[in-house]
């Protein structure tokens, strides 16, 4: 019986002391990693990760990061057939430093020469001086960190997006970048099995990169009429920059008005592109004019936008209202 009681004993004590392990473990992984000594971080460190890997070998820890960042237009930054018929087979040069970033650190980065069809991928924009940098700081044994506040500031967007990131600044309004495009939600960094389990959780940036979809909510449609004319205006109520908004693509809202008369019989029409590459884009909480002569009696107008992003053919339906006199 004592000696029942006695091996009792010790698991409960080995138990205790493994509980106690794995609180200290916890305890120095997220609030005093600086207390490891370096030679027992050595021992953990991938080699490989310094050497500016495929996007694939960081998803070997960052599991959702990476099927996240798939999704994204950055992954296809150079393979795209958008960017390749836009870039003329990827001759322009231009294009190059924005699509094939080497390491994206605040101003227009220089192209790289490798690993080209990764596009925009982990490297270019987490790794300098021979670390990962991101937003928080922590303990990552397979790589040496850096907590870097640029990630969630506008400005590192604006590397690239340079002319949004200026239309962005002019608003004055407090969102950055990142607040819209990429919402964060609480998880944890790493999904590798040990790690995944002594990392508290974080908030954590989506890496789709979301575009977003124009609604009526966001852009504020008034109508007037005239005897002999028919005016309207166009407001951009809640996205701080212009919309659309481009360096170099040509993303654009088609507005179109149908005219009719008291028969329902179309008499007129009129078409409107507003894009940043013809200088037409909505600028941020502005009312943008415009107004039509009417040569036939009218009776009613049907005002319909349609939105289509650079890289797709289609057109993405805004709102269609119709306007009686």
């Amino acid at each position: 019986m004592k000696q029942s009681s006695r091996i009792f004993d010790l698991l409960v004590g080995l138990g205790l002391l493994g509980i106690s392990g794995l609180g200290l473990l916890y305890f120095l992984i997220n609030e005093r990693f600086e207390w490891i000594p370096e030679f027992a971080l050595e021992l953990a460190r991938d080699p490989q990760i310094l050497k500016r890997p495929k996007a694939e070998k960081c998803s070997e820890c960052h599991k959702n990061i990476f099927e996240a960042w798939k999704e994204s237009r950055h992954s296809i930054s150079w393979t795209s057939e958008t960017f390749i018929e836009a870039s003329e087979n990827r001759s322009k040069e231009k294009c190059l430093p924005c699509h094939i970033p080497q390491s994206v650190q605040g101003e227009k980065p220089e192209p790289r020469m490798d690993l080209r069809d990764e596009g925009i991928y982990c490297v270019s924009c987490h790794f300098i001086d021979n670390k990962m940098n991101g937003p928080y700081d922590l303990l990552a044994p397979p790589h040496p960190t850096y907590r870097n506040p640029d990630y969630v500031r506008s400005g590192f967007c604006g590397s690239c997006h340079q002319k949004t990131f200026k239309e962005w600044k002019a608003t004055k309004v407090e969102d950055t970048c990142q607040d819209c495009h990429m919402p964060r939600k609480k998880g944890r960094l790493t999904q590798k099995k040990g790690l995944n389990l002594l990392h508290k959780k974080r908030w954590v940036g989506d890496h789709r990169f979301l575009h977003g979809k124009i609604t009526e909510k966001d852009v504020i449609l008034e109508t007037g009429w005239e005897e002999k004319f028919f005016s309207l205006s166009l407001k951009n109520n809640t996205i701080p920059h212009f919309v659309p908004t481009a360096d170099n693509g040509d993303p654009r809202l088609y507005l179109y008005i149908q005219f009719f008369n008291d028969e329902e019989e179309e008499v007129d029409s009129a078409k409107e592109i507003i894009a940043p590459q013809q200088e037409t884009a909505l600028p941020y909480n502005k009312k943008i004019n415009f107004r039509y002569r009417l040569f036939d009696p009218v009776s009613k107008a049907v005002v319909e936008l349609k939105y289509q992003p650079a890289w797709s053919k289609d057109k993405q339906p805004v709102f269609s209202k119709a306007v009686t006199r």
